[in-house]
């Protein structure tokens, strides 16, 4: 019965937010038949009953994968990533895909292909990207978790716009196959869910580690950054504070990477195809086009180097807290190039970091393992507030 419960709830969800654009369908029509069709899954796995969506970057058996292209998706995919295998023999029941900006690449998920996804809590607001299809799909209650892909801040910027949770865990900690890359020196599969507490659920199937939860950071110490306004609430939790500086220095070397591996991404179909690209991503592609092997080795040079600047100067610290967003969240319709800069600053440090990270709503938890960002999040969780909004 639980099962039949959560279907015909995520159906409902999907008539009501029929014109928001946040799956890649051909109306709701066809999801809901679909649903109707799932096939049984023994009972008892750990998320039995909860249903899913997947970013349009990730394979799924039997359905095509767009990458929020017209490129792509002319065929059904054959086979299913693992990261959603394991989640489905664990119970869990895949709605359908999820609608993203094009390519992974932008952090409003607009999308002239397949429309622009809609906020649902936020309507004035973008979604944020690319995983605004997925922070959306949570947000209406088509789902209750999901999945996104981060290269920048494509998990954490949706979560703070949407108002829901996110995780970037480390390069490799998910299996990345059967998963579109961007720049896949940065590229994570991270879970999304409308809590902390379903979010270490989903993040115990995904990694196969149990993730004790904590009441309390006594004996914790945790740096402060960008003026984090719940720095009360982790004082409050027992954490001693530490004002920390983050390393905007790192982003130079950051983007460098991310366009040059994004432009060997694409070397295949860019520029040949390039009239099916969108102005935006063209944009990005051919800027990124102007990067050398020269530049590109230097910019990797840098960025490890920024890397252990920061380590030496964290030495001693728990975690970090501070904002998701660098800046007030895009607004509806807005132009992206404009934005995409403040928006994304800080998740863009993190990612160049390398650390794991946990965006509740514009909070953002930064430590250097899943587990610890988890536990944090579910000692915030534990004192009741809401999620905070975007700015």
């Amino acid at each position: 019965m639980e099962r039949a419960a959560a279907i015909a709830t995520s159906a409902e969800a999907i008539r009501r937010h029929g014109d928001h654009n946040i799956l890649i369908e051909a109306g709701p029509a066809p999801v809901i038949d679909r649903l109707a069709t799932l096939p049984a899954r023994p009972p008892g796995g750990p998320l039995d009953g909860w249903t899913f969506v997947a970013k349009d970057m990730i394979d799924v058996a039997g359905l095509p994968t767009t990458r929020g292209s017209i490129l792509y998706g002319a065929e059904e995919a054959l086979t299913t990533a693992p990261c959603v295998e394991v989640l489905e023999s664990a119970g869990a029941l895949l709605v359908g895909k999820a609608n993203q900006h094009e390519f992974a690449w932008g952090v409003t998920s607009e999308n002239p292909h397949w429309g622009d996804v809609r906020n649902p809590r936020h309507p004035h607001l973008s979604p944020g990207g690319s995983s605004g299809g997925t922070a959306a799909a949570l947000a209406a209650g088509i789902a209750r978790f999901g999945l996104g892909t981060d290269t920048g801040g494509s998990v954490r910027m949706p979560a703070a716009c949407c108002g829901v949770v996110g995780l970037r865990p480390r390069a490799g900690s998910v299996p990345g196959a059967g998963v579109a890359p961007l720049a896949p020196m940065f590229d994570v599969v991270g879970p999304m869910a409308a809590s902390v507490a379903d979010l270490a659920r989903v993040w115990e199937v995904l990694s196969g580690a149990p993730v004790a939860p904590l009441s309390s950071l006594a004996g914790w110490t945790v740096g402060v950054a960008e003026g984090c306004a719940q720095a009360a609430a982790f004082a409050a939790l027992g954490a001693g504070l530490r004002e920390v500086a983050l390393p905007y220095d790192i982003l130079a070397p950051y983007w460098t990477i991310v366009g040059a591996q994004a432009r060997r991404t694409h070397e295949a179909t860019y520029p040949r195809n390039a009239g099916h690209y969108s102005d935006g991503v063209r944009r990005k592609l051919d800027d990124a086009g102007r990067i050398g092997r020269d530049r590109y080795a230097a910019a990797v040079e840098a960025l490890g180097a920024a890397r252990a600047g920061f380590a030496d100067r964290t030495t001693g610290l728990d975690l970090l807290i501070m904002p998701t967003l660098g800046g007030p969240a895009p607004r509806a319709g807005c132009d992206e190039a404009a934005v995409r800069g403040e928006a994304g600053r800080i998740t863009a440090v993190v990612s160049a970091l390398g650390l794991p990270a946990l965006a509740i709503g514009d909070l953002q938890l930064v430590a250097w393992s899943e587990e610890a960002v988890l536990r944090a999040g579910l000692a915030w969780e534990s004192l009741g507030e809401p999620i905070p909004p975007p700015r």
